[in-house]
Order: C-alpha cells, then structure tokens, then sequence
C-alpha cells in the first residue's frame, strides 16, 4: 500500500462489515456488540471521514456536533497494517478542517494514553483542569451506583 495514494473523503454511510472490521481491528468491537447499529451511528455524526486504499477501507473517523457550536472528533481508526504511515493524522486533520471550514471553532476529542504527541502535532491541546468523564450503564441494564 503506497499511503500517498490514500484517499479521504467525506461520506455519508460505509459498509457495516468494512467499519466493523476496523473497529475490531482497533480493539473497540465488544462481544455482542450489534452491527446493525453502524449505519445509525455514522447517520447520527455530522462528519465521517474514510480513507481508502483502491476500494478498500483502510481508516475512518468521525465527527459529532450540531453543525453551530461545539465538535467532538472520535473513532479514529486505522487497519493495523497501515498504521504508523501518517492516514490517521490526515483522517483527523480531514475532520479538524470540515470543523473549522464549517464555522465550528470548539473542537475536542479524548486521546488515549500516549497519544498526547500525535494529537499536538494536529493542533489540539490538552484541557487543563477538565477531566473525561464517563456514564456507563451495567451490564444488567441499571445504572452504577
């Protein structure tokens, strides 16, 4: 794969099987976890974001927000053997840009650990003094208490 000839580009829907190998790829696929729920979750992001290899879905990314205010970039994804080749740092700069050319100049996301660097040379900054937070319902359903 010759990562220059990757393409990015805006899109309003993927193949569930393509996005839920990507997602298994990247650790993110839980057992039980319905496939029948991608094409809801990429209708419901202002942005996604895809990178393709010929017609090969190599990468993906999307963007939340209502358009006016506030953008939350997540999912970024790359298959395992094209990482380290500079395709997420396009998909997320990709989706920074739809933000900003869009008016939208609030634009967060959550990093990983270790992932500071990479998301700095995009232009993000940590939040001092914010914290992530997380609401998670129990397996059974209820809320934690």
């Amino acid at each position: 794969m010759d990562p220059t000839k990757v393409r990015i580009e805006r899109v309003d829907g993927l193949p569930v099987d393509a996005v839920v190998r990507l997602y298994r790829d990247g650790g993110w696929w839980r057992e039980g976890d319905d496939p029948s729920a991608i094409p809801a979750l990429l209708a419901g992001s202002w942005c996604v974001a895809a990178a393709w290899d010929g017609d090969q879905l190599v990468g993906m990314g999307r963007a939340i927000s209502d358009g006016a205010s506030d953008a939350y970039i997540q999912d970024i994804v790359v298959r395992a053997d094209c990482r380290g080749r500079g395709i997420g740092a396009r998909v997320v700069a990709f989706l920074r840009d739809a933000c900003t050319d869009g008016g939208i100049l609030w634009v967060g996301l959550i990093a990983e650990p270790g992932t500071l660097p990479f998301y700095e040379r995009l232009g993000f900054r940590a939040m001092e003094g914010h914290v992530p937070m997380l609401f998670r319902l129990r397996d059974d359903g209820k809320e934690h208490a």
